[in-house]
């Protein structure tokens, strides 16, 4: 199960550098930000026990006012077992570690770095925790856009508790379609391989996504929100997808997550949530009074997809392309100032400020060709023309 990296251990840094900009409460609070220090390791992963990779990243904090971070390479990371085996993570130039650890799910594990500076950083045991699949991944209609929604459960009861992210793949068009390009400075029909109409693009989930069933005598989730779309949103103009992935979580990570989504998605108001600290469970070893943002979890996932095609919705419902674009023509011998100027050399072959779109002819101008911006052309400058394996 390849997937990119949704864990939204990130949200920390900036639920910090938020905290400083925090005022008006009634009850003024006044977090301890001298706890967060430049330099200070931030880890985002989980330990997956299956065949499926485990990934790890790792950044330091370089700005905490603007939650700037950057990747820490060349460091050991290792997966430990409570019966002493050990699993080494192989890493990348941008602070990513990987590895498939095929683990034995009765052991209790821990993640171990050492950085190129001799630091040793350990997260507490965890013991690993069995995902029960997905029952059902479906949609609603609502009256402003589309409504995800998941089915799960655990008939051994003893889940309880839960978190997904997801990611959500679109397929969309330009504004206008180009029926030539430039090439060799000189403009050709667009033969079908240069297509730039259509286009997919992906994105991560932005949002903390919880569910719990501790306090029902069942261990049922239903109809939990996970992803919802605007009826204007180009997501969901020609085909929209997204898969949903599922990690079983112990109560004790399920309470920092809860902390985190409270600090990240729900300060603004003086009726919400104070902000607080967030405690992992990863310390530094060799410095017990430096500060690791994270938590380490070790649990298998699950996953489901769903497609919803734009004729399956409401077809009052209307994208709204997300830049301003309008057509001009553009023509070869117009006269301004009282001289002659070939626009189609000086805006579309020579400088591409504007991609031609169809040709046009004038009787006091020549030939010419009608055009816009590139971003309101060229979709490529959003997504990628390459269909995705899974896609329908």
């Amino acid at each position: 199960m390849m997937k990119a990296m949704t864990t939204g251990i990130d949200k920390i840094i900036f639920m910090i550098a938020a905290a400083i900009l925090i005022i008006g409460c009634k009850k003024p609070y006044n977090p301890s930000l001298a706890k967060y220090k430049t330099g200070e390791l931030v880890v985002e992963g989980f330990i997956n026990p299956g065949n499926d990779t485990t990934r790890f990243k790792l950044n330091r904090i370089v700005r905490l006012d603007t939650a700037v971070t950057a990747p820490v390479n060349n460091a050991q990371v290792i997966v430990e077992g409570a019966d002493n085996s050990t699993y080494k993570l192989e890493g990348d130039t941008k602070g990513n570690y990987t590895a498939v650890l095929s683990l034995n799910n009765s052991q209790k594990y821990r993640l171990h770095i050492i950085t190129t500076d001799n630091k040793n950083y350990v997260s507490d045991y965890v013991e690993v925790k069995i995902t029960p699949v997905i029952d059902a991944l479906n949609y609603s209609i609502k009256n402003n856009g589309l409504q995800i929604n998941l089915d799960t459960h655990d008939a051994a009861n003893t889940t309880r508790y839960y978190r997904w992210d997801y990611i959500e793949t679109w397929e969309f068009h330009s504004k206008y379609e180009s029926t030539y390009y430039v090439i060799n400075n000189d403009i050709q029909p667009r033969p079908l391989d240069k297509q730039i109409y259509y286009c997919y693009s992906s994105a991560n989930s932005a949002n903390v996504l919880l569910g719990s069933s501790a306090k029902l005598t069942q261990d049922v989730i239903a109809q939990a929100p996970v992803a919802f779309v605007p009826s204007s949103s180009e997501k969901i103009e020609v085909e929209y997808s997204v898969i949903v992935y599922q990690y079983a979580l112990t109560s004790d990570a399920f309470n920092f997550w809860q902390n985190l989504k409270k600090n990240t998605e729900q300060l603004g108001s003086i009726f919400d949530a104070q902000p607080s600290e967030i405690t992992g469970n990863i310390h530094c070893t060799t410095d017990p009074t430096e500060n690791v943002v994270g938590y380490i979890s070790a649990s298998t996932v699950q996953s489901k997809r769903i497609f919803v095609k734009n004729e399956m919705l409401p077809q009052s419902w209307k994208a709204t392309y997300p830049y301003d674009c309008e057509a001009d023509s553009i023509f070869e011998d117009i006269t301004i100032g009282g001289k002659s100027v070939n626009q189609v050399d000086q805006q579309i072959k020579g400088s591409g400020v504007f991609l031609p779109i169809t040709k046009i002819n004038s009787l006091s101008h020549g030939q010419g060709y009608l055009a816009s911006s590139p971003i309101c052309v060229d979709c490529t400058l959003r997504g990628t023309i390459i269909k995705p394996s899974f896609w329908q």
